[in-house]
């Protein structure tokens, strides 16, 4: 059992490296204030709480602890047997000689009292099953590893997309409020021009509705932040508290990773070589193989060895019940060969059944790396796609800003209408909500790609 404790020892450092690793492929700056959750904190938070983790660790260890029956089927079999019995009796009749039916008169009345213990021990000298048996369950240790660790990365993965839209929402809901603060200036000036009649009652109409709509649309932004951060919380496995604006502050990433040295063919590679989910149905496949030779194996004969030590004694009418140490002892083995030639076709449908479930372990195996290729292959196309529309939106937002300054400026000197400013600002507010939904969309992609190809992109670029 040390060679798996130390493979689980390994397993647990890869986790806590992939844990790192998931957290610094995107950099995060620090925080330290109090209601402060960084990526890397939530990351720690949901591989120790996330209850999918715990399921899994479960599954795991019951499987480690499934290898002990296994093994220990190579090793004899002990039992340890003791009895104290004692029987009253009265026999009224009995069968004479010439076979007829007699009366006692009187009835004879006895007790009848006996003690005995035993130690049989059992060894199987032929059965192929065992073997099997281990194989399977060395498969199936292997398979319960590799899903938990799959979980733990469907956790980081999850983690991730709560985050990034959390953080999200909290972009698209600081863009209300500069909105909301704008549309106030809008309409004070409005009003102002209104006043000196530079400016009509249609204008001034159209700034309070916008004035009101900006109200609404922080409204419907601080409910969308809350949402999110519920949603981080389930994530994280903790408990679902106050996710109201400013209770809870995430930070952002400094940087967004570039998806152009991204290579397809090589994440491919790497996602059909280390993909946990991939490696477990492997170990299934394995499993499969070893059940149905141990179906096939019934068809064989079995040989076991046994010896038993005894002791037993024939007590009188009046000798205590209670005797632990019977006097006559006996010893015996036994070479006991069996072979079942006819069970009523029991042997066959199991076969047939660990046949099924080899051929269904190879077809999933197969569908599932076909579907995990050209999941690689969009995401990665996805990527490359995003990365040019963030470079093209990130430019329109400059030039809506420096479009609205001008606007808003032409506006004051009453060189343009209301309505053209109106326009300036829901351009601006359009392309830098697009621009928030792109890059948390590109990080959200991004921690989907990750977990496909477990582990590194660095490792499928060129």
């Amino acid at each position: 059992m040390s060679r798996r404790g130390s493979r689980h020892g390994r397993r647990r450092r890869s986790v806590s490296f992939l844990c790192v690793l998931a957290a610094g492929a995107i950099a995060v700056p620090s925080a330290r204030a109090q209601g402060v959750t960084t990526l890397e904190e939530a990351l720690r938070t949901a591989l120790t709480l996330n209850p999918n983790i715990e399921s899994s660790a479960a599954a795991a260890a019951a499987a480690t602890s499934s290898r002990w029956a296994d093994w220990g089927a190579f090793l004899p079999t002990i039992d340890a047997r003791g009895s104290l019995s004692q029987t009253d009796f009265t026999n009224v009749t009995f069968v004479d000689p010439t076979g007829v039916a007699q009366t006692l008169d009187p009835p004879i009345t006895s007790i009848r009292k006996s003690s005995s213990a035993s130690l049989t021990f059992g060894l199987a000298l032929l059965n192929p099953e065992r073997i099997a048996n281990v194989q399977a369950g060395d498969a199936r240790e292997n398979a319960a590893d590799f899903r938990l660790t799959a979980a733990e990365r469907a956790v980081i993965r999850d983690v991730k997309w709560s985050y990034f839209e959390a953080l999200k929402q909290k972009q698209l809901l600081d863009v209300s409020e500069r909105q909301l603060t704008a549309r106030r200036q809008d309409f004070e000036v409005t009003e102002r021009r209104y006043r000196i009649a530079a400016s009509s009652r249609s204008d001034l109409l159209g700034a309070e509705m916008d004035l009101s709509d900006a109200e609404l649309r922080v409204l419907d932004s601080e409910d969308g932040l809350s949402r999110a951060l519920r949603q981080l919380q389930v994530t994280l496995g903790v408990p679902v508290t106050n996710t109201d604006a400013g209770s809870v502050e995430l930070v952002d990433v400094d940087r967004v990773p570039d998806a152009e040295p991204l290579n397809a063919d090589a994440l491919v590679t790497s996602a059909l070589a280390l993909n946990p989910n991939l490696l477990a149905l492997r170990q299934d496949q394995k499993a499969a193989s070893a059940d149905l030779w141990s179906a096939k194996s019934s068809y064989l004969p079995r040989i076991d060895l046994g010896y038993t030590l005894g002791r037993s004694k024939e007590l009188g009418r009046d000798e205590s019940l209670l005797d632990f140490s019977p006097a006559n002892t006996s010893g015996g083995f036994v070479i006991q060969g069996s072979w079942s030639l006819f069970s009523g076709f029991t042997r066959k449908r199991q076969t047939a059944q660990a046949d099924r479930q080899k051929r269904q372990a190879v077809a999933q195996l197969t569908a599932d790396q076909l579907q995990l290729e050209k999941d690689v292959r969009d995401l990665v196309k996805e990527l490359k796609r995003r990365s040019q529309r963030l470079t093209i939106i990130q430019r329109n937002v400059s030039l809506a800003g420096e479009r609205l300054s001008l606007a808003r400026e032409q506006y004051r000197l009453g060189s343009i209408p209301y309505f053209n400013l109106q326009q300036a600002i829901d351009r601006l507010t359009l392309t830098e909500q697009a621009l928030f939904q792109e890059r948390y969309d590109y990080l959200i992609g991004w921690a989907s790609l990750e977990e496909k190809v477990g582990g590194d992109l660095g490792q499928g670029a060129s």
